[in-house]
């Protein structure tokens, strides 16, 4: 019950908006709609600022996006070239071998056919 009273009083102790223009004497009117104006402009220069750090924040977190997105391309590359690399190396050291007399051996080169042509029939 006690909670209930202190928010109602914590209400009632909010000041309302201010009526500048019927509040004060007309000679000191102007003094006090200059300074409104100011605020509001102070406020509107906030507003503007809190945008402003707002599309920083977004254009930094599509950098970083981009920035995470190209390094991982870049290592999706590199590991296929190492792939590609390592499996052209394998066919290099089968097809150099040769026979005691010194000539390539052609076994190895038929197997080497063989297994191309059954990896494209599958």
């Amino acid at each position: 019950m006690n909670i209930t009273n202190f928010s109602e009083k914590r209400k009632k102790m909010q000041p309302s908006p201010i009526q500048l223009e019927e509040e004060y004497p007309e000679h000191l009117r102007h003094l006090y709609l200059t300074e409104e104006e100011r605020l509001d402009e102070e406020e509107e220069e906030k507003k503007k600022k809190k945008d402003t750090k707002q599309e920083y924040e977004r254009i930094k977190e599509e950098r970083a996006r981009k920035q995470e997105e190209f390094l991982k391309d870049e290592a999706q590359r590199e590991e296929a070239l190492k792939i590609y690399k390592e499996k052209k190396m394998a066919t290099y050291q089968l097809l150099k071998r040769k026979t005691k007399k010194g000539q390539l051996n052609l076994n190895l080169h038929m197997e080497l056919l063989l297994q191309k042509i059954q990896a494209q029939h599958k």
